[in-house]
């Protein structure tokens, strides 16, 4: 019998199953930092650890391309010949400057004004942006000067070019012995680009020859005339080295006042007007070393060439010196003046002509003034008996003349001839002196 169902056990009903969910991905391993992502910039760019947006990198390189830009607009400008001229203290400078030759020839001021090479050029422009500051405050230099080296000149002129004899009209100069000498180009050429209206100072000395003169001087280098002058010179013209001549206004161009007296014993030079009169107490008060570093030291014989003796006077000269203005009272006058030696010897010096017959009036007079520089012996060697004569000599004085009487009448003279009229009879009448 089959079972009666309503005797079996509830039949259990078969558990529902879960509903389905999303599957959970596989695990993966930890991914490295990301090398680019997005941001509120948009992409970036790591450098050294470090995020850089690209939109930085992009302004970083649009800046840098706009001061490559500004600088070479700033450099065309600085670099244009008209710019110069806009401040008005070398206005002149840039006039005369469009009239040279080397204008005309497309060379421009910073082909001689920096030094060759990227960066010189670089710097050199940097520098001119301080020009306008130092004009606005008036603190620029003055006078307005620059270096111009031989290494721009040899940009246009090779070596190949000028180190070889090159002869204009009867000059003929070679360049190689100039440049091994240290002299830059500018030291002969200074005013083929502004003419004169550089500064004194900056421009070549009134006679080139001075320059050439330094060693061209028959010991350094020899001094023939024919080494330049291909035709040589007029017979007869005279080999001497040629001095420069400069005033103190030449030096004031660059230099202050007191600028040359650092280095010449407080003097002040080139020595003033008047010099020469006045240096000789200089020389007293100071010594004479002061005279050493430009002129003795060169040639001891300096101060002998123009006085013609030693000097300053050596010691005893004051005993010597009769001897050397007699032989040449010139020498004398140089320095001391025509009437000098009146204020110390008060008399005119050396003697006159006719002095040997009115000298007893002033030594009669003054006998001082002859005891200043001869003595007692002296007159004596001439005359044959002490002068002035002693107080006592007018009562002795016959015995003398009756046993020298030619040594009376050398002063006293005998107008007739006779011992009777002896000085001239002004002392004793005719006849009453015994022969």
């Amino acid at each position: 019998m089959a079972d009666d169902p309503r005797d079996l056990p509830p039949r259990s009903e078969p558990e529902a199953e879960p509903a389905a969910t999303e599957a959970a991905p596989p695990a993966q391993p930890p991914a490295p930092p990301p090398t680019a992502g997005g941001g509120p910039d948009g992409p970036s760019h790591a450098l050294m650890n470090i995020r850089i947006p690209r939109a930085w990198l992009v302004g970083m390189l649009v800046a840098l391309v706009v001061v490559l830009v500004l600088a070479t607009i700033g450099f065309s400008v600085v670099n244009n010949d008209n710019t110069c001229g806009w401040c008005h203290v070398i206005k002149k400078e840039v006039t005369a400057f469009k009239g040279s030759e080397h204008y005309h020839e497309g060379v421009h001021c910073q082909a001689c004004h920096t030094k060759p090479g990227v960066f010189n050029y670089f710097i050199r422009n940097l520098q001119a942006t301080t020009h306008v500051i130092e004009y606005v405050s008036g603190r620029y230099q003055r006078p307005i000067t620059t270096y111009v080296g031989a290494t721009n000149c040899v940009r246009c002129h090779p070596k190949s070019q000028i180190e070889k004899d090159i002869i204009v009209g009867d000059i003929r100069v070679n360049h190689t012995g100039l440049r091994d000498a240290g002299f830059q180009c500018v030291t002969c050429h200074s005013e083929l680009a502004h003419g004169k209206v550089i500064p004194i100072g900056s421009r070549p000395p009134k006679s080139i020859m001075a320059i050439c003169t330094t060693c061209h001087n028959g010991v350094t280098q020899p001094r023939r005339c024919s080494i330049c002058h291909i035709n040589g010179v007029p017979a007869g013209t005279a080999q001497i080295t040629m001095p420069i001549h400069m005033s103190q206004g030449d030096c004031r161009q660059c230099h202050g006042a007191r600028f040359c007296a650092k280095c010449h014993n407080g003097l002040v030079m080139p020595h003033p007007v008047g010099w020469r009169g006045t240096h000789g107490q200089v020389v007293l008060d100071r010594g004479k070393s002061i005279c050493v570093s430009c002129h003795t030291a060169k040639d001891p014989t300096f101060c002998i060439d123009c006085h013609g003796l030693q000097m300053p006077h050596p010691a005893g000269w004051r005993s010597t010196h009769p001897a050397k203005a007699t032989s040449d009272p010139r020498l004398c006058a140089k320095c001391h003046g025509a009437n000098s030696c009146i204020k110390c010897h008060g008399l005119q010096m050396p003697h006159p002509s006719n002095w040997l017959a009115v000298h007893p009036s002033t030594a009669t007079s003054d006998p001082a003034l002859c005891t200043r520089c001869h003595t007692s012996a002296f007159c004596a060697d001439c005359h044959g008996v002490t002068l002035p004569h002693p107080s006592s000599f007018i009562a002795s004085h016959f015995t003398f003349a009756a046993a020298q009487g030619a040594v009376c009448v050398k002063c006293h003279g005998n107008s007739d001839g006779g011992a009777s009229s002896c000085y001239g009879g002004q002392c004793h009448a005719p006849g009453s002196t015994p022969h």
